[in-house]
């Protein structure tokens, strides 16, 4: 299992850290230099983690926990009218991202209204392309005890976040309603904090339902084979997102059967993935267990 952390510090012995990683089978997941300050996402081996915090005080850096990395998240809005995304709904997302995580934001077309809000069929197929969703509920408890059933049925985790405190409906974390000014106080903050720590429950448990029954191989890997074969283009940010259980991958056209044909040990990727095409963006590539594929080394 690999833990993904982010690295902050100056360029001293920069070179060594990255070095580190590879050496002891990790990958760098980003990685941003700005003059004499350096910012890294790591993915290495979690038993390795000692080593890299040694290496860490070595240089002179810090590290950050990012226990949410490696999961891209939709957060849902019953409409992205004004009444519905405001403040909130961005706070979520930035806080999220502060974690780890890549998130995208979705209105429904049809969820306004209390008695008739509806989620279509493929709005619900955009969402399950994603590892979790967080549905941003408002501050009324009527609506949120009706709209909570829009989330019935759905395959991945999810969290509901609502104005009242508390109510008796699962996945739900109160004190996180519509407001007119950003989410910037203590208790604010601990609000999302809850919420990210609920999420982060949930894609824990995702994690070990995975590794009870291996995948092929680690879409780390995958990744880094993927951005060899298809350099990102030139500011082009996350072209590549990893998921819990595979990948999704922004392809021009033509570009389908270069992925496919990516070597892997003595298995091509087509070999060990399903891929189709995403509802939402570009390409999606899911894992297929060992038990399936077989050895791929």
């Amino acid at each position: 299992m690999y833990k993904i952390m982010m690295f902050s510090g100056g360029v001293y012995k920069f070179n060594e850290l990255k070095e580190l990683v590879q050496d002891i089978g990790g990958f760098i997941l980003q990685e941003m230099v700005m003059q004499t300050e350096t910012m890294l996402h790591l993915a290495f081996p979690a038993e390795e983690e000692p080593v890299i915090k040694g290496k860490v005080k070595e240089v002179g850096g810090k590290l950050v926990d990012l226990p949410l990395a490696g999961a891209e998240i939709m957060l849902v809005a019953p409409s992205l009218g004004r009444h519905h995304a405001v403040d909130p709904m961005c706070d979520i997302a930035e806080f999220l991202r502060r974690k780890g995580a890549i998130t995208n934001m979705m209105g429904l077309a049809r969820g306004v209204g209390k008695r008739i809000a509806q989620i279509k069929v493929e709005e619900k197929k955009i969402i399950e392309e994603c590892d979790a969703a967080v549905f941003i509920f408002g501050n009324f408890k009527e609506c949120i005890e009706e709209k909570a059933k829009l989330c019935e049925g759905l395959e991945v985790p999810y969290i509901i976040v609502g104005g009242p405190p508390e109510m008796d409906i699962p996945h739900y974390v109160g004190g996180i309603g519509r407001r007119t000014e950003r989410m910037k106080r203590k208790h604010e903050i601990e609000k999302l904090e809850q919420m990210a720590e609920g999420l982060r429950v949930e894609l824990d448990a995702r994690r070990r339902e995975i590794e009870e029954d291996p995948l092929a191989t680690s879409p780390l890997f995958i990744k880094e084979l993927i951005d060899m074969t298809i350099p990102p283009k030139l500011g082009e940010e996350f072209s590549t997102i990893i998921h819990l259980d595979g990948l999704r991958v922004k392809l021009e056209p033509g570009e389908e059967d270069k992925v496919r044909q990516i070597e892997i040990g003595k298995r091509k990727l087509s070999d060990i993935c399903e891929m189709k095409k995403s509802l939402y963006e570009g390409y999606l590539l899911k894992i297929l267990p060992e038990a399936v594929t077989g050895s791929v080394f």
